[in-house]
């Protein structure tokens, strides 16, 4: 496995196998939502528009990819977040995911630690991370990682078979990058 950089001007030839890791991680399992390719391919483009991804790959196939946008990108954003940190100098890790056959093998943590390694830190002050409570898995290792929680969020979601509505409670976590 391999991490490689990627940049909004080489995002096209990644985007069908980022919207597939996309819907086969958030569609599936406990959280269940249902999300379109089309919602989906503009919504990862609108990500790259503003920030990168560092994805992991394996035999030229994305197993993994953490996607960072500058922390003004969220529109959820809490005000507690915006009254205590300064957003223009604060980094969010927009979308983090693991092919499922691929957890547990340590690639969400070669993801964020090659992130936190990287960041620009003459540019941000603290690093922001979203995650459903519910992710036990990934609230851990965001925990030790050196995040904390800092905030919470319920979101109106849609299941996978669009019978219904849910709520989807969040934590953000935070990290002091300097």
């Amino acid at each position: 496995m391999n991490l490689i950089g990627v940049e909004a001007q080489n995002f096209e030839a990644y985007k069908n196998n980022l919207v597939s890791l996309y819907i086969d991680t958030f569609s599936s399992g406990k959280s269940f939502q249902y999300h379109s390719e089309e919602e989906t391919a503009a919504y990862l483009q609108s990500i790259f528009n503003v920030g990168y991804g560092v994805f992991a790959m394996e035999e030229n196939k994305i197993v993994g990819a953490i996607l960072l946008t500058p922390l003004s990108f969220d529109r959820r954003l809490p005000e507690e977040i915006a009254r205590e940190y300064a957003i223009n100098r604060s980094v969010y890790v927009a979308e983090m995911m693991v092919e499922k056959s691929k957890q547990g093998q340590g690639i969400g943590k070669k993801l964020l630690n090659h992130f936190l390694e990287n960041a620009d830190r003459n540019k941000y002050n603290h690093a922001f991370i979203r995650v459903w409570i519910e992710n036990e898995t990934a609230v851990s290792l965001y925990k030790k990682m050196g995040f904390e929680i800092c905030a919470k969020l319920v979101q109106p979601k849609l299941l996978a078979d669009k019978s219904a509505i849910f709520d989807f409670e969040k934590v953000y976590l935070q990290q002091r990058l300097c």
